[in-house]
């Protein structure tokens, strides 16, 4: 399998523990079951406010430009020393550290503030720096991967968040619906595009997002809509498909039980199953993506925060957070 394609999208498959200090990078990112969850201390996705509070009015930000040439510079110098297969060095620990809080510092700043030069900037170091890390050492702390996944995971949502502020009233219309959050709390670990799998090691589609669960998680219906489909679907496993307002169709697979049958409608935020790894999947996750028309889109486009949708019903709510959860598996779904 070629590791670092599967790095630089993001294809993140890894079972993360977070009692062993080191974690190799085969592991973070091709191990399959549910052994280990997150830390507490791990920063999830913030959820990002459904609209602007005043006028756009984006700033570049020479602070984090100076930051992320600082950083690559340092960890190609570290490269440059390093044997191949050898443990990260503290240096670039310490390095990778400098940067995340870097972001988390320009990610604080107010979303109307915020330049999608920026975003694009810093995700695009983010991700060229872990792929170089991970062609060279042996080892890197499990915890700073985490940390770092989610960071990028933070960029994408506020690139995204952006882009639908941006829309003009028309697009708003004639554009996708906006969705909830089939889980809570957030975790991205594969985005939608093109990708190499990390269980058949072959290129290709990935046609949603994954979200790391736990077993038994229950999983919401993104918007009120009508069952197509409840049940086997081959790499999909057991599946739910919801037929939408406009032609929009959302699917959620891998799922442990499926608890709705074809031909039921649901309101925002019912409960369609419970998370699993049903199908070929390499651990417990949710993969959800987005239709149209026929055509696959990224459902990062249309998902908005739960709690700043007034169609969220308390029911819903209450249905979603039964189970308290901090953390999850990395795995990776094959459509």
């Amino acid at each position: 399998m070629r590791r670092p394609a599967v790095l630089a999208l993001l294809a993140l498959s890894a079972c993360a523990t977070p009692q062993r200090e080191k974690m190799s990078f085969e592991e973070l990112y091709a191990t399959s079951g549910e052994s280990g969850f997150v830390s507490d201390s791990t920063p999830f996705l913030p959820h990002e406010p459904r609209h602007a509070r005043g006028p756009l009015a984006p700033v570049r930000s020479p602070e984090l430009e100076a930051r992320l040439a600082l950083f690559a510079e340092k960890a190609q110098a570290l490269r440059a020393k390093a044997p191949r297969g050898s443990a990260m060095p503290v240096e670039q620990v310490r390095n990778w550290e400098a940067v995340n809080a870097a972001l988390d510092a320009f990610l604080d700043l107010p979303v109307e503030q915020t330049d999608t030069r920026d975003l694009t900037r810093a995700r695009g170091v983010m991700e060229a720096e872990l792929e170089q890390d991970a062609r060279l050492y042996g080892d890197m702390p499990g915890a700073l991967a985490e940390a770092v996944v989610v960071r990028v995971g933070r960029l994408i949502v506020r690139a995204s968040t952006l882009r639908r502020w941006a829309q003009t009233p028309a697009e708003e219309t004639f554009g996708p619906p906006r969705l909830a959050w089939p889980v809570e709390p957030v975790t991205i670990t594969s985005l939608y595009g093109e990708r190499w799998h990390p269980i058949t090691g072959r290129l290709r589609r990935h046609s949603g997002v994954d979200l790391a669960a736990r077993r038994g998680q229950p999983v919401g219906v993104a918007d009120k809509g009508v069952v197509l489909r409840a049940g086997w679907n081959g790499d999909h496993g057991k599946m739910v498909e919801v037929q939408h307002a406009g032609q929009w169709v959302t699917r959620y697979s891998h799922l442990s039980e499926v608890l709705v049958t074809t031909g039921e409608v649901l309101g925002r935020g019912d409960v369609v199953g419970l998370a699993g790894d049903t199908g070929l999947a390499t651990g417990v996750h949710v993969h959800f993506e987005l239709w149209h028309d026929g055509s696959a889109l990224d459902p990062l486009e249309a998902l908005v925060a739960p709690e700043a949708d007034p169609d969220t019903s308390q029911e819903a709510t209450t249905a979603s957070s039964s189970a308290p959860w901090r953390g999850g598996s990395r795995p990776s779904s094959t459509p």
